[in-house]
């Protein structure tokens, strides 16, 4: 799944591009466009898909958080991501609690595999 959607923002941006290059421009318009547009084919999908990469990641690892609190019967507050490990915050009795968790994804998906309580 991640592969197709970088391959569709670099699709999208060659379309943008094909479709901008072509327009009368002086030399030095022609130049800065090269040089912006070049950096913006490379670079652009790349910002993008790390932000969907995210959204992705916090959605899935919300309803981790989400489903063990209610098998657990306490509060689901929020899910923090650190470097190697993501930390559910809950409420036990009015007082915040946490646990530790690492998730691993099916390869190239946001589907989860297996979840490890740390």
């Amino acid at each position: 799944m991640a592969p197709l959607i970088v391959i569709f923002l670099y699709g999208i941006m060659f379309i943008l591009i094909k479709a901008v290059a072509p327009l009368e421009m002086n030399n030095e318009v022609r130049l800065l466009f090269n040089i912006v547009g070049g950096i913006g084919f490379l670079i652009l999908p790349i910002a993008i898909f790390s932000i969907i990469d995210i959204r992705l990641t916090k959605r899935a690892v919300n309803v981790v958080g989400e489903i063990w609190c209610l098998e657990n019967n306490v509060d689901f507050e929020k899910v923090e991501m650190h470097k190697n490990h993501f930390s559910l915050i809950y409420r036990n009795s009015g007082s915040k609690a946490y646990k530790k968790f690492r998730v691993r994804f099916l390869f190239t998906t946001w589907f989860i595999k297996t979840v490890e309580w740390l």
